[in-house]
């Protein structure tokens, strides 16, 4: 069957799973990331968010702390090489206790093992918690003769660059490090790290070889280590015929060596200050290149990028300083960061006499939400035109009726939000009801899967139910409290 959907600009695939019959029509339109924005009473939701993200964001960077304390200790009392448990950094707080409960156990089972007369010393572990690691699958005969599927978290192993991989599993940790080689892993990581070795010694000659800014490899297999060592070397055996060719040139972007082979050998965007190079790409290919129009539009457009950038930073720092926030980073796309901190300078005096963000973790989106870290994401187009006016009128006494509360139905407007334990597949209830859950799709918005998890938070709609102010001289005080 033929299906068709139409994706928005914003980058929204509801349109998409709404073809395939995966989500409903009700779903399809709670997934407009602007009719939220357009609905929510900006400060209002920054009153309902600020406290409980401050409070979330220091438990953030307590358990934080106490992961890397954790870790420090266990490397020194075993003399490992490293430790690392789960995802390099756990955005939520129920995944960084499941990393302590991984380290505990860890803890557990070496001690053991090494009151035994085990030797760790020198040994990189990737440690699992059983609720996050890898599972595979096996196929079997039952004793009855019949085909049985079994599924069950990953077996312990040594990867090729001698790290050892462990499921934080108490009853079985003692059995999955004493059916490993030990030997083997601490061989294996003696290779890994001779590579290593080479690429931080090559990586500076290489740079200044071709004049660029930076160069980085991708050290994340000891293949692609061997790959830049072996491409660097080809370089560096024509370094008197580069020197002659780019005569004494430098470029404004930075180099970025992979093994990716799915690619092009030289990849460049003009919105970005990279240039993407293979480690099978012929040191012709990349001179010619460099030395081409081509290579010298690439380095203006990386000097423009910069420079848009460190525009970009020193503004997100003023609006840092104005609010007194702890960081603000941004989400949303590079020509909406600014728009967005504008909107907030703008506004910062209105913002801050309702709201105190000091201490706050800010993040410029194109929602509101409220993330497992405690940061606070805000849209960069924000409504905020309608308030300024109906707070001057209740400072004056004068009285808002039902009718007029009604017609513009976005000063009182309320929702209660959805616990941090619920399903991304809850909606909040009710008519003014929105989810975000939809939204949040890596492919959506690519690079905001790896930097936090998905929270269904609720927001607010149009007017959910009317406030009849009783005196006719509203106080500032209680203007106050009725935004509050």
């Amino acid at each position: 069957m033929k299906r068709e959907a139409e994706l928005p600009a914003t980058g929204s695939l509801a349109p998409l799973f709404y073809a395939f019959g995966l989500i409903t029509a009700e779903e399809l339109q709670a997934s407009d990331p602007y009719a939220t924005v357009q609905d929510t009473n900006f400060l209002s939701w920054l009153q309902e968010t600020v406290h409980e993200a401050v409070r979330t964001a220091e438990q953030h960077e307590l358990l934080k702390w106490r992961i890397r304390k954790y870790r420090d200790t266990l490397q020194e009392k075993f003399s490992l090489a490293a430790v690392q448990v789960g995802a390099e950094y756990a955005v939520s707080l129920s995944e960084q206790e499941r990393q302590v409960e991984a380290l505990t156990t860890l803890e557990y089972g070496l001690s053991s093992l090494y009151q035994e007369g085990v030797s760790f010393e020198g040994l990189s572990i990737q440690l699992y918690h059983p609720d996050m690691c890898p599972v595979e699958s096996y196929a079997y005969m039952d004793e009855h003769g019949e085909y049985q599927m079994q599924t069950s978290y990953m077996k312990s192993y040594i990867a090729d660059d001698g790290t050892v991989h462990l499921v934080a599993d108490s009853s079985t940790i003692r059995d999955q490090v004493k059916a490993l080689d030990l030997d083997r892993a601490r061989m294996l990581a003696f290779v890994a790290d001779f590579w290593l070795g080479r690429v931080k010694e090559l990586t500076p000659a290489i740079q200044t070889l071709l004049g660029v800014k930076a160069v980085w490899c991708d050290t994340k297999t000891e293949q692609n280590s061997q790959k830049f060592v072996i491409w660097a070397g080809y370089l560096l055996e024509r370094r008197e015929d580069i020197h002659r060719c780019l005569g004494g040139r430098t470029f404004a972007f930075s180099l970025i060596v992979h093994s990716e082979s799915d690619g092009p050998l030289i990849n460049f965007h003009t919105s970005s200050p990279i240039l993407n190079v293979r480690t099978d790409c012929p040191p012709q290919h990349l001179i010619e290149f460099l030395v081409s129009e081509t290579g010298i539009a690439a380095s203006e457009a990386a000097t423009e990028v910069q420079s848009s950038r460190e525009r970009e930073e020193a503004l997100l720092e003023k609006v840092r300083k104005a609010f007194g926030l702890k960081c603000i980073i941004k989400i949303c796309m590079n020509d909406k960061v600014l728009e967005g901190a504008q909107r907030l300078l703008e506004h910062a005096d209105l913002i801050q006499t309702n709201v105190n963000l000091k201490g706050a973790s800010l993040a410029l989106d194109d929602c509101y939400e409220l993330w497992d870290s405690g940061f606070i994401s805000v849209p960069y187009n924000f409504k905020i035109n309608e308030l300024p006016s109906k707070i001057r009128l209740l400072q004056a006494g004068q009285r808002l009726t039902d009718n007029s509360s009604a017609s513009s139905g976005q000063l009182v407007a309320r929702a209660v939000p959805v616990s941090p334990h619920s399903s991304l597949s809850t909606l909040v209830s009710g008519p003014c009801a929105r989810s975000t859950a939809l939204r949040r799709t890596p492919l959506a918005f690519p690079g905001k899967a790896s930097l936090r998890r998905t929270m269904p938070v609720a927001t607010f709609g149009s007017l959910s139910r009317l406030v009849d102010v009783k005196s006719s001289r509203a106080t500032a005080a209680s203007a106050q409290r009725l935004v509050a």
